[in-house]
């Protein structure tokens, strides 16, 4: 149970889930289907992300990941459209869609540009 409220993609796939249920609890909150759909977006591509390349795995390592960055910014950035903060530039609905993809994409391709991991049995069948 520990290691299940210390993982990365434990927290990412709650906060997600909460942020599309809590639109039922907060009359504020309005998350439409395409502030919900970037949301989804960023949150898959992080999941894929970290299972493709977990990183160090401290809290330093999560500090220090882009991968990290970047979910958290389009995390930001859907909440505060979800939420109707002001920002300086207005964002139509296929813009917020086209961010989210785009980080989405960044996200997934910082945890592939790192060399592919080979399970040890290949290794030793390689060599022989």
């Amino acid at each position: 149970m520990k290691t299940l409220f210390t993982s990365r993609k434990f927290w990412v796939a709650f906060i997600t889930l909460i942020a599309v249920i809590i639109g039922v609890f907060i009359p504020g909150f309005a998350l439409n289907i395409e502030e919900a759909a970037g949301l989804v977006i960023i949150a898959v591509a992080y999941l894929v992300g970290v299972a493709v390349d977990p990183g160090p795995g401290d809290w330093r390592g999560v500090i220090q990941s882009r991968k990290f960055w970047a979910a958290a910014i389009g995390f930001v950035l859907v909440w505060f459209e979800a939420f109707h903060v002001v920002l300086p530039f207005d964002l139509a609905p296929d813009q917020l869609i086209s961010i989210a993809v785009v980080i989405g994409g960044y996200i997934a391709g910082v945890a592939f540009e790192q060399p592919a991991k080979t399970l040890p049995a290949v290794k030793s069948a390689a060599k022989k």
